[in-house]
């Protein structure tokens, strides 16, 4: 029997869906402008090195373009630069094998790309978020100590130290480095213990986790993570029910209808299976499963890490067991603990030293169980496949399928996605 309703339901889902698929084919469509060159001036949004040189992202007012320049093109972000030069589409051909550059810089809001490009400084500065950032950075750098300050560089700006970065690879947890919805559910956990005002304690956390968001470099994850979270604000606003499951497709869709390119980009995939998977978990209300959530998610992301890396550490399983837990405690620990020296209060040192020596114990553990576990898993076919055939089925028994209807519909969407 059809439930009251039903028809309506279906019919504007399926208007909203056909009415999507045409606006994200049209954006994806869309042509180029012709190679031609400019003298732009604008604000450095980022900078980062990139191969054997550095690129900058340059919001002005014809857009937003990365520029290539030489390893000494050293820029800081919030300052005003002016850039001339030959600037190209993109041309993205997302599903391409290999590194698609265009498509990559697509996912992050650029419209052109400048290289051999000559810029000079403008005395003009912007203290926008971009400034912030960059004061921020110089302070952390200067007053932190390694592990310390490569920690809270990629928590606090969404940056990384390479150095820091290969050891959370050889033990699985590079996901630690990468704002996402632990590192935005931490700032929100913490304003919900901090603000006395009930009344305005939702609109005052919202306000703050997108400031985090925008100072952490509003990645897709952070973006995703933050989506989700005001999607349930909204909710609570209302008077509705929170359903996980709905708050990640919502994130998803927006951020896609928003910037389609995301749909091929790495951070993205993973941050949106990591998304499914646990609210599908918590919305099947499985406890004893939550047990086991580390290695569900190895399992469904093991395919993409190791199609974009070569490989990916079995260690990640057992050490994950307890990284989400300790980094969950150690980040705002470590992140109280530099605040001294941060501000210049004397003494500082020894604050920052006591996080050192928390970071060293936990790289200590860490270190230990990858030496333990040392396999690693190749690319394979199967193993993407099987990544996204548990995902799908897990989801789709969270929205109320039952397991041979969810097994079924499982393998159809696996095999749709797998030909993209």
């Amino acid at each position: 029997m059809i439930s009251p309703g039903f028809r309506q339901a279906f019919s504007f889902i399926l208007v909203l869906t056909f009415a999507g698929s045409l606006f994200l084919a049209a954006r994806l469509n869309a042509d180029g402008f012709e190679a031609k060159r400019v003298a732009i001036q604008g604000t450095v949004k980022s900078e980062r090195s990139w191969g054997r040189g550095r690129v900058v992202l340059l919001d002005s007012r014809d857009g937003r373009f990365v520029v290539h320049l030489p390893p000494s093109g050293l820029f800081r972000e919030g300052e005003k630069i002016r850039v001339k030069g030959l600037v190209e589409p993109l041309g993205p051909h997302p599903g391409d094998p290999g590194f698609d550059e265009g498509t990559y810089w697509k996912a992050r809001g650029v419209d052109g790309i400048l290289r051999h490009a000559e810029a000079e400084p403008v005395k003009e500065t912007s203290k926008g978020i971009s400034w912030w950032r960059s004061l921020l950075r110089e302070r952390v750098l200067k007053t932190m100590p390694p592990l310390m300050r490569g920690h809270l560089l990629a928590a606090w700006l969404g940056a990384r130290d390479p150095d820091l970065a290969r050891r959370h690879a050889v033990w699985g947890t590079s996901h630690l480095l990468a704002v996402s919805g632990l590192h935005v559910g931490i700032v929100v956990f913490l304003l919900f213990l901090v603000l006395p005002v009930r009344f305005f304690r939702l609109s005052i956390a919202s306000s703050a986790m997108w400031l985090y968001v925008l100072i952490a470099g509003a990645s897709s994850s952070a973006l995703r993570a933050g989506l989700m979270l005001q999607t349930g604000f909204v909710g609570r606003w209302i008077g509705r029910p929170l359903a996980a499951v709905n708050t990640v497709s919502v994130a998803g869709l927006l951020l896609l209808l928003w910037r389609p390119w995301f749909f091929w980009d790495l951070g993205w995939q993973l941050s949106m299976l990591a998304a499914i998977l646990l609210s599908s978990l918590h919305d099947l209300g499985a406890k004893r499963a939550w047990y086991l959530a580390p290695v569900l998610l190895w399992v469904c992301t093991a395919g993409l890490v190791s199609d974009a890396f070569g490989s990916v550490p079995v260690a990640g399983m057992a050490i994950n067991f307890i990284a989400v837990p300790v980094f969950g405690v150690l980040l705002p620990a470590a992140s109280l603990l530099a605040l001294p020296a941060l501000a210049g209060i004397p003494g500082g040192w020894l604050t920052a030293g006591a996080g050192e020596i928390l970071f060293s114990a936990w790289a200590y553990i860490a270190d230990l169980m990858a030496v333990l576990l040392p396999w690693e898993v190749v690319p394979s076919s199967v193993l993407n496949i099987f990544g996204v055939l548990l995902a799908a089925f897990l989801l789709l028994r969270a929205i109320g399928f039952r397991r041979i209807s969810a097994a079924v519909f499982a393998g159809g969407i696996t095999v749709c996605l797998t030909m993209l």
